[in-house]
């Protein structure tokens, strides 16, 4: 079989068969895809570690008939902080039912690997904890939607008029900035970005006709 080498990200993971798994990843290079880990659930099995939610690597890849196989990886980083914190764990689970909405197998390889570099800045800005979580997933959407071709150049809602400077800022701070400056902890520190963060979910939610079962439990909690 034909391997490939990708980077990527494991979306979701879930049982198949007695030992294996069956996992979703997005990747650099062929955009989403299933990925089947044959052995990974055995004690001691080489793939165990990188099988799971969340986790970062480099995949070696082997296309089969209808599905690709794991052959090996490199992992980067398995964040695995994250799905044990309650404090950001759904957060987590949130950037991954974003990657995996908003991804497709084949898509243009730009896409993909902006959407991937962009899950893994996210998902690095809430295990460091500098913003909250909220503010991280609420400029998360804005740069996706940006991705995606349906934001705006200034935000459609302001809660009072004294806001409109400062979140007129941050929403253009978040649409140009550097990927590896969109969370820095100076630019957010101090300010109150209420508004900013109604801005953004009210695109999104207006833009995304599809209910996320992470934000769904955030929301019952």
């Amino acid at each position: 079989m034909e391997e490939l080498s990708v980077k990527g990200i494991i979306l979701d993971a879930r049982p198949q068969g007695e030992y294996g798994r069956r996992l979703t990843m997005l990747t650099d290079k062929v955009g989403k895809v299933t990925v089947f880990a044959q052995g990974a659930a055995k004690i001691g099995s080489k793939l165990s570690g990188a099988a799971r939610p969340f986790t970062a690597a480099e995949f070696l890849l082997a296309k089969g008939k209808n599905a690709f196989n794991l052959h090996g990886a490199s992992v980067m980083d398995a964040f695995s902080e994250i799905p044990m914190d309650p404090d950001v764990s759904m957060y987590g689970f949130y950037v991954l039912e974003l990657a995996d909405y908003f991804s497709a197998e084949g898509m243009p390889k730009e896409e993909a690997k902006a959407l991937l570099n962009l899950s893994f800045m996210t998902l690095s800005a809430l295990r460091k904890k500098e913003l909250s979580p909220w503010l991280i997933s609420a400029i998360c959407e804005l740069r996706l939607m940006k991705l995606e071709g349906e934001y705006t150049e200034l935000p459609g809602y302001y809660g009072n008029a004294s806001d409109r400077e400062l979140t007129d800022k941050l929403w253009k701070y978040i649409l140009n900035a550097p990927l590896t400056r969109l969370y820095k902890k100076e630019v957010f520190e101090g300010k109150d970005v209420s508004d900013l963060v109604k801005s953004c979910t009210g695109l999104f939610s207006g833009q995304v006709p599809h209910t996320f079962r992470s934000m769904r439990i955030l929301h019952d909690l």
